[in-house]
């Protein structure tokens, strides 16, 4: 598989206006509501799409610091630069790209949100990473679903939707055979 074949895609259908999806996704008030704890962005080509997961962390470590965003077609488009946790420190170093597509199901208050992440390449860490991703993408998008259905995230005891586990499954790596 190539890098141009490995792409994480995920989609959700939320019943709310397609301009409501949007800001969501582009203030902080919005993405702390689902995505993240905390968050740097400004809805504009070349501002920052930071998102910060572990706020315990050092600088540098918390989360998607250093991120733009790429791309902006309100309220249909939203595309931004994106890097793996510091569990995958090789994969890290290299910025991925996140396409979000707002498209109106019914007028006026049925939006499916589709996501596809890309810029994944061949390698061990770089499938971990891919696999850690497909997860991801499950949570952030129930999450995202949750906060319309329910309510906002709360960030000391973080919902997790039916069928997504509270953690990604792990492959050992360093095995030796005999």
């Amino acid at each position: 598989m190539t890098a141009a074949t490995r792409l994480v895609r995920k989609h959700s259908v939320v019943s709310i206006p397609p301009e409501t999806a949007w800001k969501t996704w582009t203030t902080i008030e919005g993405v702390t509501s689902f995505f993240a704890p905390k968050a740097n962005v400004d809805a504009k080509i070349g501002g920052p799409y930071e998102l910060f997961f572990d706020l315990k962390a050092p600088k540098g470590f918390q989360g998607t610091e250093g991120c733009r965003v790429l791309r902006l077609e309100p309220p249909k488009n939203l595309t931004f630069e994106f890097i793996a946790p510091p569990q995958f420190p090789n994969v890290r170093r290299v910025r991925t790209r996140v396409d979000v597509l707002f498209d109106e199901v019914l007028k006026g208050g049925l939006v499916k949100v589709s996501l596809v992440h890309s810029g994944f390449v061949e390698g061990e860490e770089w499938d971990e990473s891919f696999d850690f991703f497909s997860w991801s993408w499950e949570l952030v998008l129930g999450r995202f679903q949750h906060r319309f259905s329910v309510r906002p995230i709360d960030w000391n005891h973080p919902y997790f939707p039916s069928g997504v586990s509270a953690h990604p499954q792990r492959k050992l790596r360093d095995h030796v055979s005999a």
